[in-house]
């Protein structure tokens, strides 16, 4: 090959690679501004808790999110693109890529907004505080929460057995845990009232302390010194099993 026809080759692929550029980047920003989410809350929580993609296919649609694990085992956090479970136990374990989950949320977190907490008494304030800085409250968003807690309740459900029982039934035998003075992130989504039941409509939010010791569901809380980080998702998948 000539070098006149070498030189025409390498400038046509130069200008295929810049046309594909502005599309890779438009999908890149989509999947950061989506959420995809596994089963519809209404049907989880009546007792499906067979666990139906697992954990590396999810991390294909997101590295920031709650959820469970199969057989509704204990509680799941996801950020900094790793998956975390909080089980029943109490100590905290990376999940594996084969492990499966029957109900998750997850997102790629691209923070469009940030603000302090100096303190708040309890959950309902610090919710209440984010409520204030929402434009719309139609919309889906995933926040995330860090600071310091010195008080964090948090719950975890142990595994269950087949036949499945409904997750009101199942959390019946949660365990508490109270822990007192600890760093850590909080992590989940707010869905407005319209979707109550695809998903669970209000705030819902992880916790996992910064050592990785222990987490769970929030229950409640009172923090000082947080830093709020909200993304506003554009775009809704759902998985249905």
């Amino acid at each position: 090959m000539g070098h006149s026809r070498r030189k025409l080759v390498l400038i046509s692929v130069a200008l295929l690679v810049v046309a594909a550029l502005p599309a890779a980047l438009y999908f890149s920003r989509s999947e950061k501004d989506s959420l995809y989410q596994v089963s519809a809350f209404n049907v989880f929580s009546a007792g499906n808790f067979e666990g139906n993609t697992t954990y590396s296919e999810l991390a294909e649609h997101g590295d920031f999110g709650i959820g469970t694990l199969n057989g509704l085992n204990g509680e799941m956090i996801a950020f900094n693109g790793k998956f975390y479970q909080i089980p029943n136990e109490g100590l905290p374990r990376q999940i594996s890529s084969s492990e499966k989950t029957p109900y998750a949320t997850v997102t790629f977190f691209n923070s469009d907004k940030s603000f302090q907490v100096a303190n708040a008494t309890s959950y309902s304030e610090l919710t209440g505080k984010i409520n204030s800085t929402l434009p719309n409250y139609n919309a889906i968003y995933a926040i995330k929460v860090h600071g310091f807690f010195t008080l964090a309740e948090t719950r975890s459900v142990p595994i269950q057995n087949e036949p499945y029982p409904t997750l009101t039934e199942a959390v019946k035998n949660q365990t508490i845990f109270n822990l007192s003075n600890v760093k850590g992130t909080a992590v989940g989504f707010y869905f407005p009232n319209s979707m109550n039941g695809v998903d669970y409509s209000g705030y819902h939010m992880h916790f996992l302390t910064d050592d990785y010791l222990a987490g769970g569901h929030l229950l409640e809380c009172n923090l000082r010194d947080a830093t709020v980080e909200i993304d506003q998702i554009n775009k809704y998948n759902l998985l249905i099993p």
